[in-house]
């Protein structure tokens, strides 16, 4: 088989604080009929993504409901890992040299991994866009039902890349989209929405004490007592880094002694990731208090807790692919927000009242000076914002999706 991923036993009861006991009594209702359902999540990778972070937790609390679910993670090769990459970045919209040679090695790797699957499982969820193809080396499916949930924006996607990965999904039951615009085009499929969630309970965002806090911020040589503005993001071009420097060193007169905390999800593995990374690393040479931190090593989702926690402002200067649920982190620790117009963004920020949008540089200073100055607008975009998440983006409401998912499916089918 795949990757198996050994995951910490959760329970579904200690949401309860936060989601009511109302929320997990009904949860437990839904998946009452679905008891024993055995179910197989595929990813591309078992860390470091969002996609990763949702399954952590989605996977052993459905285990605890009473499913029967498991998460492995496909295997690849270093030819493959090119076009896998290469392929992310088109269908997120970017344009890329797409060549037969990418087409090849994509699906070895996928019918490799078809081979693989020899156990029998009655859903089969594949939550990346590229082991899509995996679908279309197995039999009839092995008798499962086939769901595809990419977790990516695929509305702009690289037409030739796109045509490709369709003519595998095709052969899927259904898809789900985060919302409705991230749906490919001309895709042929019952559609059901799901957006992301974040888990309240999670290392990246449960209650830290102070002192915790102050001290990871120190170890990283950022001063407590002075003011913070964070922006967490991946390490691209999109993701605007050099411009989340240049707001807050433009509001240096104004907010002595004011921090910026760049801290990157990924790592600059390709060219454009690369020179993104160079930029801001320009951009910060002569720049005091300007710290860039990326994920991995010594800095996890403790360590991201902490920061987001710790900051006056948290900022998401850009973003193309995707939600950027980090937001909803910040948001549900009370924190004021500063966003862009991403689609996936301003379902989580509503201007002026969970948050702010921007979209031009000077609109991006002047939000976050406001924040910074206006304590009381602050506070109260921060606790409207925890609020917005507990209604929309926790966990629960995530589980209680897909279970209302699989029980449609299972009584169509």
């Amino acid at each position: 088989m795949y990757g198996t991923l050994a995951l910490t036993h959760r329970a579904v009861d200690d949401l309860a604080d936060a989601a009511g006991a109302e929320c997990i009594d009904d949860l437990r209702r839904l998946a009452r009929p679905l008891e024993g359902l055995r179910i197989l999540n595929l990813s591309l990778k078992g860390f470091g993504t969002g996609t990763a972070e949702l399954l952590a937790s989605s996977v052993p609390l459905l285990t605890d409901l009473g499913l029967d679910c498991h998460w492995q993670v496909v295997r690849t090769s270093e030819d493959a890992a090119h076009a896998h990459n290469a392929m992310y970045k088109a269908l997120g919209g970017a344009a890329v040299m797409w060549t037969q040679e990418m087409t090849d090695a994509w699906l070895r790797t996928m019918e490799m991994n078809a081979d693989l699957l020899t156990e029998p499982f009655d859903v089969v969820i594949v939550h990346d866009p590229q082991p899509a193809a995996i679908r279309s080396f197995v039999e009839g499916g092995g008798g499962a039902m086939w769901l595809f949930h990419p977790h990516l924006d695929l509305s702009a996607a690289q037409e030739d890349v796109w045509l490709q990965l369709r003519s595998h999904v095709v052969k899927y039951e259904a898809a789900i989209f985060e919302t409705k615009s991230f749906r490919g085009p001309d895709l042929d499929l019952p559609v059901y929405i799901v957006p992301p969630a974040i888990d309240p309970n999670s290392a990246r965002n449960m209650e830290l004490p102070p002192e915790l806090i102050r001290t990871i911020l120190e170890r990283h040589g950022v001063d407590p007592s002075r003011p913070l503005v964070c922006q967490v993001s991946p390490c691209d071009a999109e993701s605007d880094l050099a411009g989340a420097v240049d707001t807050v060193c433009a509001l240096r007169d104004r907010f002595p002694g004011l921090q910026l905390a760049l801290i990157l999800t990924t790592r600059p593995q390709d060219v454009s990731g690369r020179a993104a990374y160079d930029e801001v690393a320009r951009c910060c040479i002569d720049k005091e208090d300007v710290f860039v931190l990326g994920m991995g090593g010594e800095f996890g989702s403790v360590e991201l807790n902490a920061f987001q926690r710790a900051a006056d402002v948290v900022m998401q200067r850009g973003l193309r692919r995707g939600f950027g649920l980090w937001v909803s982190d910040a948001l549900w620790k009370e924190r004021p927000v500063v966003v862009g117009e991403a689609p996936g963004l301003q379902q989580q920020v509503i201007d002026g009242e969970t948050g702010l949008v921007a979209t031009t540089p000077a609109q991006y200073e002047e939000a976050v000076a406001r924040l910074l100055s206006d304590r009381e607008l602050a506070a109260r975009l921060g606790r409207n914002g925890q609020r917005h998440v507990a209604d929309h983006f926790l966990i629960t409401r995530y589980l209680r999706d897909y279970l209302e998912v699989l029980t449609d499916l299972r009584r169509a089918r």
